[in-house]
């Protein structure tokens, strides 16, 4: 079973074109959506959503976001991958567990038990770009990319140089990781939120847990190191995020550089009625996981 814990805040429509996306795109997968509002008028637009999403189940997030991905996943068997609300799944996502467990034992070594670390859907023989401050530069596919089946490629990430999407194995737009595995992570993370938590005034543990979705992915990599070498794809990516506005403040991530929509005037597009419709949305060219697209075509 494949599950997928979309984070949002404050994206109505955006979020409506994610899941509508997933739905078209990997429908094996059951959706839970991790959400906040900044308030009342945003809460109503995610209550409508609610009602056009009905098979999909809604999670308020409370003080602890990482209690909060914890208690989700912590019931869940299989395979879990993660979204953002700006994120989309803009072509198939051919896959079955079948094709997951066999990929797990495929890239087994006897000797050494060394297994997949995770399956990205955001990397592909595509995906020869990343964001570097303000500009593209390229992001080559490693030296040694193994395939197997014709469908999947493989690569030791630990052969790649640092700050290459190809490297980064724990990301929070669309890679796969067994549930197993991110119950361990996501325990001990609880467990570390409640002590700093309740550290009082100290500096360091005041701005060192903030609850946003940012910061879980940042939390994560402390398990990097206890990660299998070996990552995953497609041959053609099938995420891809659209950063084409912010809504946290605890990380400094580009956004709206190119196609610059503000979160507010998005909600009104969508409480008034209009959709963003997946298929009048250009895909043609897409060369990096983060890639500013023209939403708006879709209305």
């Amino acid at each position: 079973m494949f599950t997928s814990i979309v984070f949002s805040k404050d994206r109505p429509l955006q979020l409506d074109l994610t899941l509508k996306s997933i739905t078209t795109n990997f429908s094996s997968s059951r959706v839970v959506v991790l959400y906040k509002t900044s308030n009342e008028e945003y809460e109503s637009s995610y209550s409508m959503l609610m009602q056009e999403h009905e098979n999909v189940s809604f999670v308020k997030q409370r003080h602890s976001i990482f209690d909060d991905i914890h208690k989700i996943i912590e019931d869940l068997e299989g395979y879990v991958y993660f979204l953002t609300d700006d994120c989309i799944v803009y072509q198939s996502a051919a896959l079955s567990t079948e094709e997951l467990d066999n990929l797990f034992e495929v890239v087994r070594d006897p000797e050494q038990n060394k297994l997949l670390s995770c399956v990205s859907l955001r990397l592909g023989e595509n995906t020869t770009k990343r964001m570097f401050g303000d500009k593209l530069i390229t992001d080559a596919i490693p030296s040694e990319v193994y395939l197997t089946d014709n469908k999947f490629l493989l690569w030791n990430f630990t052969t790649v140089t640092f700050g290459s999407y190809w490297c980064y194995p724990l990301s929070v737009d669309g890679h796969i990781f067994k549930v197993s595995d991110m119950k361990k992570f996501t325990s001990e993370l609880c467990l570390l939120d409640k002590h700093y938590s309740n550290c009082g005034k100290i500096p360091r543990a005041e701005h060192a847990w903030r609850q946003t979705p940012n910061e879980f992915e940042s939390k994560l990599q402390r398990f990097m190191f206890e990660l299998k070498p070996v990552m995953a794809s497609l041959r053609h990516s099938c995420v891809v995020n659209s950063p084409n506005n912010k809504v946290q403040d605890s990380h400094d991530n580009k956004s709206g550089e190119v196609h610059s929509y503000a979160p507010l005037d998005l909600k009104d597009e969508f409480d008034s009625g209009k959709r963003i419709y997946l298929k009048d949305i250009n895909f043609e060219n897409i060369e990096c996981p983060h890639q500013e697209l023209d939403i708006l075509q879709g209305i």
